[in-house]
């Protein structure tokens, strides 16, 4: 399939650390074969700059690096114009994005996720805490980004990867947080 025909499809952009936590489920080989059966029909995407942080994670990336090109954006929309407004914005408003893992990595996949996402109006999936004021989903919240944010297993549970969520997996603060 090619990349302009996805249509009305939600765009998912997958953050490092899902593709690496999947891993530990005991049917992650399932799971990772049905992300690749979604990054087929276009559903399933990431930024170029995920894949490089995958290469420290041996059985995620072994599995998926020869799928690269499969989920990968294309990079004539990873790096138009666009993109680079929501880039430069995020800079201005989220200059911490680049500075998540000690600056050891000069090109890291949070800022262009969230830049991504924005500009096309894609979803941003991570595992990263809703509640801290320096991680993607607080970037997500920023005006003129704006874009939704799930979490690795609300993104599985909502493309119908895993078919039922247990209490204990659901976040005690995010229970908490909502006031209804």
């Amino acid at each position: 399939m090619n990349w302009q025909e996805v249509g009305d499809l939600i765009i998912n952009l997958i953050d490092t650390d899902v593709l690496v936590r999947i891993r530990d489920k005991r049917e992650s080989v399932k799971m990772y074969n049905r992300l690749i059966e979604l990054g087929e029909i276009g559903s399933v995407r990431s930024v170029r700059q995920v894949f490089d942080e995958l290469k420290g994670h041996g059985p995620a990336y072994k599995l998926l690096t020869d799928r690269r090109a499969l989920f990968s954006i294309p990079p004539e929309q990873q790096f138009c114009e666009g993109v680079q407004q929501k880039l430069e914005l995020l800079g201005n408003k989220a200059g911490w994005l680049w500075e998540q893992g000690g600056g050891k990595n000069p090109d890291p996949a949070d800022p262009w996720l969230v830049s991504v996402a924005a500009h096309y109006k894609y979803v941003v999936v991570t595992n990263e805490s809703e509640f801290s004021t320096m991680r993607i989903p607080a970037a997500c919240k920023i005006p003129g980004i704006e874009c939704r944010c799930i979490s690795g297993p609300h993104f599985l549970h909502e493309v119908g990867i895993i078919k039922t969520i247990k209490p204990e997996h659901i976040s005690a603060k995010a229970f908490f947080a909502d006031k209804n």
